[in-house]
């Protein structure tokens, strides 16, 4: 064939973007937000990365593991969020503010929300993620002039509240309930409440 009849170059064909772990990750992400985290499969992963399932074993060791690294992450993040609102704040009103971020987060991310709470897969990496989380709300806490000794469980009592609302409110529990934001803010006033009625309490009180 002359080269004046030479065919014209076929386009070349666009090139996959080269996977690595974080890329995995993200695309677990994105799919975790889009059709929930027990909808999140190894198989739905490489069609969402349009690759093989045994392409995805050179970068995540099984699904286990990835769900693990979800609950982390996602951690990770709630501790950025919360830490960033509560900043310059304290006490009562600071309690507040860490509520409402909270729930912030939790309606930004559903699915990664309820993934997050389930049991701990990798409990010693989920917990260290966590750290953030935990001293944000202690630092409320504390600030009520709750004891030492007593802010750890009045701080899982204050989280275990917002989080059964929160709960309920992104799985669509409360269906067509006009005016939850007065809901949450009555259980946070409860929550408040309690925090700083559990400062007043003699060591040692009981209910």
């Amino acid at each position: 064939m002359s080269p004046s009849t030479a065919a014209p170059d076929e386009p070349a064909r666009a090139r996959r973007p080269r996977l690595d772990h974080e890329s995995v990750l993200r695309a677990a992400e994105a799919l975790v937000d889009r059709e929930g985290y027990d909808a999140l499969s190894m198989t739905l992963l490489a069609a969402e990365l349009d690759t093989r399932v045994s392409s995805l074993y050179n970068h995540v060791a099984n699904l286990e593991d990835l769900r693990a690294e979800i609950q982390v992450r996602a951690m990770q993040l709630l501790g950025k969020h919360v830490r960033s609102a509560a900043m310059g704040h304290a006490g009562a009103e600071g309690l507040r503010v860490l509520s409402h971020s909270l729930r912030e987060f939790a309606r930004a991310y559903p699915h990664r929300y309820a993934g997050m709470t389930r049991e701990p897969i990798d409990r010693t990496s989920f917990f260290a993620a966590a750290a953030e989380t935990i001293e944000a709300l202690a630092v409320m806490v504390r600030s009520t002039g709750l004891p030492e000794e007593r802010i750890l469980m009045t701080g899982m009592a204050i989280f275990s509240a917002l989080h059964g609302f929160v709960s309920l409110e992104v799985s669509g529990y409360f269906g067509g309930v006009d005016d939850l934001d007065s809901v949450f803010a009555q259980v946070i006033r409860g929550a408040v409440t309690a925090a700083v009625l559990e400062a007043t309490q003699p060591v040692g009180a009981t209910a």
